[in-house]
């Protein structure tokens, strides 16, 4: 009987507590809603942020964690929000429109987790700081390797307004350092000056590379438009055609062919040494050339004088053109006092 009894009451307050009402609140809902960090907790960019970020820490590219001194772990992640990132970034913008995965996650489950891929932790950091608003975390010099990466993830972004403000920053912090020799630093700038918009820098960089380029201009996989590519190939190829004319028409000149006979510089010993400077210079430079002599059985005529400058830049001959243009006859002395025949003299 006691028994009975006692069963009686067991299975009467497992009832209650079956029916025992929900005393979750609203805050405990919220809760559930924001995205969970059970691998690592996040960089909190945004505490209250529904989207979490990472990245995978490689060797080459360690966490945020790791340069900071703290244990490196296999993914960096950022806690951040998704208004500031839609508003910044054409790129989220997009991804998180409900017709793709992330954006339907994000609306059903009020949280999504998103890989960045291909991305420096430490860059990613900087470029999310700007996006919301906390500038004291944002430094205000950087390298140029530093610069370069920001600027690749500000076009692949596409946040480039965000960044404008402290990109003219870093930019300025910088720029003394632009050389004006052809080296892969000249190819980040002209893409960093392209990103942000800084057109005194893109035109320099143009200029160095369709100067002194030895062939097509090569970007490097950096995020350079087909169309300055184009826009070098093209005005370097004008620039050597120019360059090729006059030292060709020089060099006829010097050879006192019939047709250029009025133009010659002083006399024939005089012509034949400049002659011999100038193909030495085509030789030392590695430029090659032919010349073509009609035969003695035809009405003579200029001789067809042939220079290939395909793989040359043109800062190394236009020296050649200026040289040509202060040695022409309208800046000779008479022949009888020309300085350039003395070591003809016996």
């Amino acid at each position: 009987m006691d028994l009975c009894f006692s069963l009686c009451i067991l299975f009467a307050l497992s009832d209650f507590k079956m029916w025992t009402p929900s005393t979750s609140t609203a805050s405990d809902r919220d809760q559930d809603r924001k995205p969970t960090s059970t691998e690592y907790p996040p960089h909190q960019v945004d505490p209250d942020g529904d989207i979490i970020l990472f990245t995978p820490a490689t060797s080459e590219t360690p966490s945020v964690d790791a340069i900071e001194g703290n244990v490196p772990r296999k993914h960096t992640r950022f806690q951040v929000s998704s208004k500031h990132l839609t508003l910044a970034s054409g790129y989220f913008k997009r991804m998180l429109k409900t017709c793709w995965a992330e954006g339907d996650a994000l609306s059903t489950k009020g949280s999504v987790e998103i890989p960045v891929n291909d991305r420096k932790p430490e860059i990613l950091l900087i470029i999310l700081n700007v996006i919301h608003g906390h500038s004291r975390q944002v430094p205000r010099k950087l390298s140029l390797p530093q610069l370069t990466d920001i600027a690749v993830a500000t076009d692949f972004f596409q946040c480039h307004e965000a960044l404008e403000v402290f990109a003219g920053i870093w930019v300025q912090d910088l720029k003394p350092l632009i050389s004006s020799s052809l080296s892969e630093d000249t190819k980040k700038w002209m893409m960093i000056a392209w990103v942000f918009k800084s057109n005194n820098i893109l035109r320099q960089t143009e200029t160095i590379a369709m100067q002194q380029g030895t062939g097509p201009f090569q970007t490097s996989n950096l995020p350079i438009p087909k169309s300055i590519k184009d826009k070098i190939d093209q005005a370097r190829q004008k620039y050597i055609g120019l360059l090729q004319e006059k030292i060709g028409e020089r060099i006829e000149i010097l050879l006192n062919s019939p047709a250029a006979k009025k133009q010659s510089c002083c006399g024939p010993e005089c012509d034949a040494k400049h002659l011999g400077l100038v193909l030495r210079k085509l030789t030392e430079n590695k430029i090659s050339y032919s010349a073509s002599v009609p035969s003695l059985s035809y009405k003579p005529r200029s001789p067809f004088f042939t220079i290939c400058l395909e793989n040359v830049s043109p800062s190394t001959i236009i020296f050649m053109v200026e040289d040509g243009r202060r040695n022409g006859p309208e800046y000779c002395t008479p022949y009888k006092r020309c300085k350039r025949r003395q070591p003809f003299r016996k």
